[in-house]
């Protein structure tokens, strides 16, 4: 684990908790370290800011890798929902994938 780098994120978050992209930074550095915590991140994320997209590829990745298949399945569902609500069709591709390669 890189903690500079992880201070560096927490500092960030702390001094604008209000951007998505933050926090979302954060929970990609834990992956490397703390799987739960950035899995809480990555949970508070789709509450607080459900049109954040890139969130549910990530999340679903790490539900994968905690063998949360079922709670993974749902995330890039509603992901692809989401994405194609903002007509980001890069994105609902791109989960449509993860998932297939994942059944």
């Amino acid at each position: 684990m890189n903690s500079i780098r992880t201070k560096m994120l927490e500092q960030f978050v702390a001094d604008d908790p209000s951007d998505p992209f933050n926090h979302y930074a954060l929970a990609l550095e834990l992956m490397k370290s703390d799987k739960g915590q950035a899995k809480e991140i990555f949970d508070r994320l789709i509450s607080t800011h459900p049109n954040y997209v890139p969130t549910y590829y990530q999340l679903a990745i790490l539900n994968f890798e905690l063998n949360k298949n079922e709670e993974a399945v749902a995330v890039i569902e509603q992901g692809i929902t989401q994405a194609k609500s903002q007509n980001n069709l890069k994105a609902a591709s791109e989960l449509r994938s993860l998932l297939d390669d994942n059944l």
